[in-house]
């Protein structure tokens, strides 16, 4: 009984050892690609790059206006009803003569806020939209813009000051004070926008409005 014992476990050994030196062998003579996220989200980019696609990434507090710049941005939009808030995800695509452009909006309030950074990696152009008429959310808003900036140093940024049409919003020269833009580096793509995307009618008169955004995207992808 022991003697058998003693077998299997030589045997044990044996297998184990040629188990390791064929694993050895084949990781020498057939080296594998070492995997790791950032790896796979640039290669993601790299294959919608190729396919003529570019994401747009829709950030911005809770109540901001997100899903209203998005619904005028689809065929129709101006005649759809208001926006409920976004608890997750929204997501379109527009197709232009040159790309196609993917918005991808992410809820605002606190508790995704935290996941904003993660999506910036896969992005070509991000969208900030700030209620201009939320003055008590200034700050707020300040810092998380500015949280997402040092995130992507390079990437090229538009700052959408919504509900300008609110008799309580402040000016953009007072929004890009607000937000303290004005200390954002020179060489860096930023630009401040109005817009007055909180009501159904002043979204079907921003269309204009909405083309020079869109204008504006394809060229900074």
């Amino acid at each position: 009984m022991v003697l058998l014992q003693q077998i299997s476990v030589a045997l044990t050994a044996a297998v184990a050892t040629l188990g390791s030196a064929i694993f050895i062998a084949f990781n020498y003579f057939y080296p594998r690609r070492k995997w790791t996220p950032h790896a796979q989200y640039a290669t993601i980019k790299e294959e919608e790059e190729e396919c003529g696609k570019r994401q747009v990434l829709v950030l911005g507090l809770d109540g901001a206006g997100k899903s209203s710049m998005l619904q005028g941005l689809t065929p129709g939009g101006g005649e759809r009803g208001r926006c409920r808030p976004t608890r997750g995800f929204n997501f379109i695509s527009v197709r232009a003569p040159a790309c196609q452009l993917d918005f991808l909006e992410i809820g605002g309030g606190e508790e995704l806020r935290r996941y904003w950074c993660e999506y910036l990696i896969r992005t070509h152009v991000l969208v900030y939209v700030v209620d201009s008429s939320d003055r008590g959310r200034l700050p707020l808003a300040k810092s998380e813009l500015h949280r997402l900036l040092q995130v992507q140093p390079q990437l090229p940024v538009v700052v959408l000051g919504n509900k300008q049409d609110k008799a309580e919003a402040v000016s953009v020269s007072e929004l890009h004070e607000a937000l303290s833009l004005g200390s954002v580096v020179e060489d860096r793509k930023l630009f401040l926008l109005a817009a007055q995307l909180d009501s159904d009618s002043a979204l079907r008169n921003s269309c204009r409005s909405l083309n020079a955004f869109q204008d504006l995207l394809l060229q900074l992808v």
